[in-house]
């Protein structure tokens, strides 16, 4: 579905950031959240952020792997804890794919 077009200032507001994923587990009491703590490097440190990926994706896959994260996201209470960003995937029909950056990029590198 195509989205409202969006203008540049809208778009400069989202802080899209390299993040490396320290560690990983799932959420207890949920079977659709896994816990994420996310390097999103000096402006923002360590955070934990919460994903909806537990039906395609197990904590492991994301341990030690980039990925590119939406780091200024309002704050959002899920399942007692608070997630603090969102990894960024790809919405296919089958299912969300989630797609390493290269290992070589520096942690908390803004993307545009």
């Amino acid at each position: 579905m195509k989205k409202n077009t969006l203008s540049f200032t809208d778009f400069d507001k989202l802080d899209i950031r390299v993040g490396d994923v320290k560690e990983a587990s799932n959420v207890e009491g949920s079977k659709k959240l896994i816990r994420l703590l996310v390097d999103l490097g000096e402006d923002y440190g360590v955070v934990e952020i919460l994903t909806g990926l537990a039906e395609y994706y197990q904590p492991q896959d994301f341990i030690g792997n980039k990925y590119a994260f939406l780091a200024n996201l309002e704050p959002k209470k899920m399942a007692g804890a608070v997630s603090n960003g969102m990894v960024l995937v790809a919405d296919t029909p089958e299912r969300p794919i989630i797609f390493p950056l290269d290992k070589n990029l520096k942690t908390g590198t803004v993307i545009r």
